[in-house]
């Protein structure tokens, strides 16, 4: 059986302002920082043999106190990176919506093949998170930790529950929501994903704050 942990970075003073980052380099703030630091007091009990981060600072500062914990380097990764959210990047919601309406609402919809102006596609996004998902699975780690962003692990954990699925589904535009910091786990086993623990923040002292999109 394999195991993979998969884990959003930690809080950055975007999330707190309900901004959306994309692949916008923001770090974490010191409510991120000390968030890293609960999530690999928490992990380093587990077997975890593999780190794998989305090459964006604010993934890879969230794997680094794990990493250090375990004697295991962070292993960057660009295909974990957010979906790219175009000139739309570092708005609000709000701001988002007066800045280009129709976009807002193409992207609403749930279009895998719609992107916001100079953005990506959801269906592209799918693409290159399936890839390595796909390698963890044929690689010999039994335990892999994956860092990554809110739209990309949305990504991996629907290829988790559609895999094997011949129609899978298209419509995701927030089939999964998760926290600052949580940890998800899921088992690979008799050729299935099983889903052990999803958007978990029991680790972490303060509460969450409210998801804001």
């Amino acid at each position: 059986m394999k195991t993979v942990y998969l884990i959003r970075h930690g809080e950055t003073d975007h999330n707190a302002e309900g901004r959306a980052m994309g692949q916008m380099d923001i770090p974490l703030n010191a409510r991120g920082l000390d968030q890293a630091r609960q999530t690999a007091e928490f992990l380093r009990r587990y077997p975890i043999e593999r780190i794998v981060s989305s090459d964006l600072g604010r993934a890879v500062a969230t794997a680094e106190p794990l990493a250090g914990a375990l004697g295991l380097a962070v292993e960057p990764d660009a295909r974990l990176r957010e979906l790219s959210f175009g000139i739309l990047e570092g708005k609000t919601v709000a701001e988002c919506e007066l800045a280009d309406p129709d976009a807002v609402e193409r992207w609403r919809s749930g279009d895998f093949d719609a992107a916001l102006p100079g953005g990506e596609s959801r269906r592209a996004l799918m693409k290159r998170t399936r890839e390595v998902l796909e390698e963890i699975v044929a690689g010999p780690q039994a335990h892999v930790a994956l860092f990554s962003h809110g739209g990309a692990l949305n990504a991996l954990h629907t290829h988790m529950l559609e895999h094997g699925n011949p129609a899978p589904r298209e419509h995701i535009p927030r089939a999964f929501r998760f926290h600052n910091a949580a940890v998800s786990m899921a088992a690979w086993a008799e050729d299935q994903w099983r889903f052990l623990v999803v958007n978990s923040t029991f680790h972490l002292t303060e509460e969450s704050r409210q998801l804001l999109y």
